[in-house]
Formats: structure tokens, sequence, C-alpha cells
């Protein structure tokens, strides 16, 4: 992603400083904050998965049944509803309850494993919008309006990724849908 908002950098960040109208001067700030932020981003994905890779079976597992946890209804809903939890996992043993400085330090070593993928969102954010910027700037309208119509019809695909959540029923069926395809179209 770096390397695609890099080239599309280079069509305005040439322009010399006496030269840089406003609107120049805003492009290029969202292409390099995107680029920025991008770059960030696969830094950070890369010791995430250092990091997650660097567990051992013991706490691999824990961090599993912890997930399970979150995305399951878990015992009390089960209960409440009058299911089964024949097929439940327990809910993982919470660690003791941390200091106050402790809880902070937590919260930030986990949002640091969490962070990449909203950064890269940021970024493309930034360089969707610099594009569109420099489009609308130094193009015909027609031009403008085909980019537009582009970002515009790739939304519900972007959106759809992020609908499929972590419903376990909606994912079975996703799963079922992709497996009718097979990597076919």
């Amino acid at each position: 992603m770096a390397g695609i908002q890099a080239q599309v950098m280079s069509i305005s960040i040439n322009t010399s400083l006496e030269d840089q109208s406003t609107k120049v001067c805003i492009i290029n700030a969202l292409f390099v904050g995107g680029l920025v932020l991008d770059l960030v981003a696969s830094f950070l994905a890369f010791l995430t998965a250092r990091w997650l890779q660097r567990l051992s079976k013991t706490e691999r597992a824990e961090l599993e049944q912890v997930f399970e946890a979150k995305n399951s209804k878990g015992l009390k809903g089960a209960l409440e509803k009058g299911t089964s939890t024949a097929n439940q996992t327990q809910p993982p043993t919470p660690p003791p309850t941390p200091t106050p400085g402790e809880r902070i330090i937590l919260f930030w070593c986990s949002l640091s494993l969490f962070i990449p993928m909203p950064l890269l969102v940021l970024g493309v954010i930034c360089m969707t919008l610099g594009i569109e910027i420099y489009v609308w700037t130094f193009h015909k309208t027609i031009v403008g309006i085909l980019v537009s119509f582009a970002y515009v019809a790739l939304v519900p695909f972007v959106v759809g990724v992020f609908t499929i959540g972590s419903g376990e029923e909606r994912r079975k069926g996703v799963i079922h849908e992709l497996g009718k395809r097979q990597g076919d179209w």
C-alpha cells in the first residue's frame, strides 16, 4: 500500500514551494500523512504477527479460549435462554486483578497489537481523499466523475467484508458460499 501511495504522491510532491496552492498543500499533506500511517501500520502488523508467533502453546490456547468466550454467548447467556451448554467451552480463568497502573499498561499493549488495521484504514482514507482532491483540481470534470464513481462502486464490497462480523452463523454462511465457488467465478 505504501508503494502505491508513494507513486501517487509523486504526481504532486514535485511542485516547488512557490508554486504550491492551498489545494496542492492539502493533497500533499493527505498523501504524506496516509503514507506515514500505512508505513506505521505495516510495521506494527509485522510486530503483532511476530508477537503472536512467539506465544507458547499454553498462551495460544488461552488466547483462543478468550476469543471463543468473547465470540460465543457464554454460559450465562445460554443458561438464561435455556439452551444446552454441552458444546460450549468453559470461560477462561481471568488473570489476577491488575493495579490501576498495570491496567493502563495492559490496555496500551493490547491497543498496540490491535491498532494496525485502523491505522491502515485511516491511511487509505487519506490517500483516497488526496486522489479525489487531486483529480477534481487538476483534471477535467469527467475524470473526477469517473474516479468518484469507481470509489462509490467499490464501497459496498469493503463494507461487505466488515459486515461479516463475528456472528458464527453468518461466518458459516460465507464459508459455504465461498466453498460453492472454490476459487472459480
